[in-house]
């Protein structure tokens, strides 16, 4: 580049606009390329020691004519610095690209590929959605990967459930939304008297979430069902009731009369306990926002006065609100059925 073009793309602008887009695209190619790392396999196989092309494109079965393609997929990984190429073969190189294949952080790596499916669907969809009228629906998410990713609040949530489940005693506990049930293997062993129902939408969660029961082999004490709280007829037999970041699967203007429902299921002085990322987060949580405001039969975050006077109308006592993350709008809320018909 000569002296003159420099000074003209400064003048211009240009470079300061070539230089932010260079690092967004780096950015972007890099969850790209992880998240199909993680999603076809092939991180943890080269997490596991330096691989030879031809051992790596017969193991993914690939076709002598496409060896190139897989080459200049890995190429892209060695630029992006998350793959190093040595005399041997290609191993994973980046903290990242190695962090994410431990089972450890399996969280992690779910949340890698919702950014790269349902967060850049959301984003990149959602105005010409808008314009033909046309939300997005649960169907289209995967329930699997939701599932996993939500368990990086994983950490926050149990040290929450510490507080509201009793070390001793018999317990029961409803698990609405209970995903791939995390939070159930955490208040059982917590409580060893402790029983629970867990209830999920969707079919693929509550599947992962019997798989896992097996598994931890905690069959005998928890129960998992499909379907919609609403559907079910209200049994006045629990001690806590829990809604883990999934008030925003429920419209607004729907979220009292929900409450007031769950509140049917808790005994006279049972809580309820929910947690919600709310309004006025970063830009995970605007995603987290849209996807709820696009999505048929779901509802924007919730802002934490308007969710305490829900949960006052919907006849909760004592209702607490309290930040589980110092400077971000992750929110539990907690509050006591006070007994009585329901308002």
């Amino acid at each position: 580049m000569t002296l003159r073009t420099f000074l003209s793309l400064l003048r211009g602008g240009q470079f300061r606009v070539l230089r932010s887009l260079s690092k967004a695209a780096r950015d972007s190619h890099r969850v790209a390329f992880l998240a199909a790392g993680l999603t076809s396999g092939v991180l943890r196989r080269l997490a596991a020691g330096p691989v030879a092309l031809d051992a790596l494109a017969a193991d993914l079965r690939i076709d002598p004519a496409m060896r190139d393609g897989l080459q200049a997929w890995l190429q892209a990984g060695v630029a992006l610095g998350e793959v190093e190429r040595r005399p041997e073969g290609y191993v994973a190189r980046g903290t990242l690209a190695r962090l994410l294949t431990d089972p450890n952080h399996d969280a992690a790596a779910a949340f890698v590929e919702e950014l790269a499916s349902l967060h850049h669907r959301l984003l990149t969809k959602a105005p010409a959605r808008l314009r033909t009228g046309r939300p997005f629906s649960l169907s289209e998410q995967n329930a699997r990967l939701i599932a996993r990713s939500s368990q990086l609040a994983e950490p926050f949530i149990c040290e929450t459930l510490a507080r509201v489940v009793p070390r001793h005693g018999p317990v029961k506990l409803l698990e609405i939304g209970c995903g791939a049930a995390a939070y159930l293997l955490f208040a059982a062993p917590w409580n060893p008297e402790l029983t629970a129902v867990g209830l999920d939408l969707q079919a693929e969660a509550a599947a992962l979430a019997t798989e896992n029961l097996a598994r931890w082999h905690l069959g005998p004490r928890v129960a998992i069902a499909v379907g919609d709280i609403r559907d079910r007829t209200p049994d006045p037999s629990f001690d806590l009731a829990t809604l883990h970041q999934n008030i925003y699967y429920f419209p607004v203007a729907e979220r009292p009369g929900l409450l007031r429902h769950v509140r049917g299921f808790l005994k006279t002085g049972g809580r309820l306990l929910l947690t919600t990322v709310c309004q006025g987060g970063g830009s995970t949580a605007a995603v987290l926002d849209l996807w709820g405001t696009m999505t048929a039969g779901c509802g924007r975050l919730p802002d934490p006065p308007e969710l305490v006077a829900q949960m006052g109308e919907a006849g909760f006592a004592g209702v607490t609100a309290r930040r589980l993350v110092p400077g971000e709008s992750f929110y539990a809320f907690v509050g006591t059925n006070p007994g009585g018909a329901r308002p």
